[in-house]
C-alpha cells in the first residue's frame, strides 16, 4: 500500500529525468521532482506513485543550485508550456546534454559516444512560429490557454513569452472577439469551437489562423464577420481557416479543412529555400534552429554528389530539400497527403528537379522499395516522438546504406532505435544536440 502521499522529506537531487525534472531517491526509492535542479537540497511533499516511481513537488529550496532564476511567465508553474524558466539559458543547455547522454547510456547501452556540446539558439524567447490553444470558458469571458502538464484542466493565460508580439496581440484580440460574438465553446460532451491553431512565417510575417471545430459555433454569416475584423484589425493575418475534428482528444487536427478568409498557406523560408505550409503540414516550430538543424543533417549525410537518398518522414520537404543540395537523388517519403502535396509544390517552386516525394508510411514504403530492388546510398529518417517503427529500421538494416543519419525529437526513442541498428552492424559515429525548444525540456539531436 503506498502510504507516503502527503509526506514531506528532505532530499538531494543527483540527476534529471527525460523531461528536465531533478531525481533524487526516498528511503532508496526513486522519486522525480519537477522544477528541481541537480545539486540541490530541496523539502518537497510526495504526490503520488507510479510503477515504482514516487512524484513529488517542491516545497522549499533549501540549497539552490547558482544558475537557478526567477521565471517570467505568472502562469509557468501551472502550464505545461515549459520546463525550465526556473534556470539560466546556459545551464538548461548543461541540461539538455545530460539528458541526451543518460538517455544513450541508459537505454542504449551507449558508452562511447561523442557527444558534441548543444548548439543553442540566439534568441531563447519568442522563438516559436506555431501554437495551439485549447479554447475554454471562465464566467462569461472565452479565454486562450495550454493544458496544464499531464492533465486536462487549462491554465486559462495564453504564454506571452515564447510568441511574438503579433501573435500575442491576436490572441488578445481572439479571446475579446469570441466572447463579444458569444461562440459556442466545445467540449468532451458538447460541439462547437475547441482549439485555435496558429502559425506565423518568420520570412514574411504573415500569420495563419486555423478555428478548430466539431461541429457549428458560429453561424456561416458570424464567421465570416468576425474574420474580415481579425482581418482588419491585424492586416498579417493573410489566412483564416476551419478545421473539422470530431473529438477533443488526440491529434489537433480533423482531415477536413475550408478556407474563411484568405488563402489557405502561407510561405516560410529555410536558409535558401521558401516553403509552402497548409495548416496540416509538419514545420519545424523554431524556423532559425532548424536551419541550424538541416545544416547539420547535411553535413552528418556527407554527400558527393553521386548519392540515391532516402528521407523518410519528409513532411513538407524541408530536410529533403537541404540534402538535394549535395545528393545526385533525393526520394522523400510522408504520410500526410497534404503535406506531400506542399512538397511536390515547394520542390517546383525552389526549381529543385532532383526531389521525389511518396505519400504513404515509410515503415511500408521503404521496405516495398527495397524488396523492388532499391538500394538507396544514405537514409534520412526524422520520426515523430514514438521513434521508428521497427520494420523501417528491419528494411534499413537490410538494405544496408552506407550511412545513416537520425533527426530525432526524443532521446529515449532515438537511444532505442540506434541500439537496435548497433546490434546489426553499424557504428554510432556522433550525436549532436540542437536546441529547437528554449525554456522546455525537450532537446533534438
Amino acid at each position: 500500500m503506498f502510504t507516503n502521499q502527503g509526506k514531506i522529506f528532505e532530499i538531494n537531487i543527483t540527476g534529471y529525468t527525460h523531461d528536465g525534472a531533478g531525481v533524487g531517491r526516498i528511503d532508496k526509492k526513486v522519486v522525480f521532482v519537477p522544477g528541481a535542479l541537480l545539486g540541490e537540497k530541496v523539502e518537497i511533499e510526495v504526490t503520488g506513485k507510479r510503477k515504482g516511481i514516487l512524484f513529488g513537488k517542491v516545497r522549499n529550496i533549501i540549497t539552490p543550485h547558482p544558475a537557478r532564476t526567477k521565471p517570467l511567465c505568472a502562469v509557468y508553474h501551472a502550464c505545461g508550456g515549459c520546463q525550465l524558466q526556473h534556470v539560466s539559458y546556459n545551464e538548461q543547455a548543461k541540461i539538455k546534454e545530460k539528458i541526451v547522454e543518460d538517455s544513450l547510456k541508459r537505454i542504449g547501452k551507449f558508452n562511447d559516444i561523442e557527444i558534441s556540446p548543444l548548439l543553442k539558439a540566439d534568441e531563447p524567447w519568442a522563438y516559436r512560429n506555431k501554437g495551439s490553444f485549447r479554447v475554454v470558458e471562465r464566467g462569461k469571458k472565452v479565454v486562450l490557454g495550454f493544458y496544464e502538464e499531464g492533465s486536462h484542466n487549462v491554465t486559462p493565460q495564453f504564454c506571452r513569452y515564447l510568441f511574438s508580439p503579433r501573435v500575442t496581440e491576436l490572441l488578445t484580440l481572439l479571446e475579446d472577439k469570441l466572447t463579444e460574438y458569444n461562440v459556442i465553446i466545445g467540449s468532451e460532451k458538447d460541439k462547437g469551437l475547441h482549439h485555435i491553431l496558429i502559425r506565423e512565417s518568420k520570412l514574411t510575417g504573415e500569420i495563419m489562423l486555423v478555428l478548430i471545430v466539431s461541429g457549428n459555433f458560429l453561424s456561416v454569416e458570424k464567421e465570416r464577420k468576425i474574420a474580415r475584423e481579425i482581418k482588419d484589425n491585424i492586416p498579417l493575418v493573410v489566412s483564416i481557416c476551419k478545421n473539422y475534428k470530431k473529438d477533443i482528444v488526440g491529434p489537433i487536427l480533423g482531415v477536413k479543412t475550408e478556407v474563411i478568409l484568405g488563402k489557405g498557406e502561407i510561405m516560410e523560408g529555410l536558409g535558401s529555400f521558401t516553403f509552402k505550409i497548409s495548416p496540416p503540414s509538419f514545420f519545424q516550430v523554431n524556423t532559425s534552429q532548424a536551419e541550424v538543424l538541416y545544416e547539420k543533417a547535411l553535413e552528418y549525410a556527407g554527400l558527393k554528389g553521386t548519392e540515391l537518398v532516402v528521407d523518410a518522414y519528409c513532411g513538407t520537404g524541408t530536410i529533403s530539400h537541404f540534402l538535394a543540395q549535395k545528393g545526385r537523388k533525393v526520394i522523400g517519403i510522408e504520410v500526410v497527403p497534404e503535406a506531400v502535396k506542399d512538397a511536390e509544390e515547394n520542390a517546383e517552386m525552389n526549381g529543385m528537379s532532383n526531389l521525389e516525394f511518396m505519400q504513404g508510411k515509410a515503415e511500408e514504403l521503404l521496405p516495398h522499395l527495397v524488396d523492388k530492388g532499391m538500394k538507396p546510398d544514405v537514409v534520412v529518417v526524422d520520426p515523430p516522438r514514438r521513434g521508428c517503427d521497427i520494420a523501417l529500421l528491419e528494411s534499413i538494416a537490410k538494405v544496408k546504406p552506407e550511412r545513416v543519419v537520425y533527426v530525432s525529437c526524443n532521446p529515449a526513442t532515438l537511444a532505442r532505435d540506434l541500439r537496435f541498428l548497433a546490434d546489426r552492424g553499424y557504428v554510432v559515429e556522433k550525436v549532436q544536440p540542437v536546441d529547437l525548444f528554449p525554456q522546455s525540456a525537450h532537446v533534438e539531436c
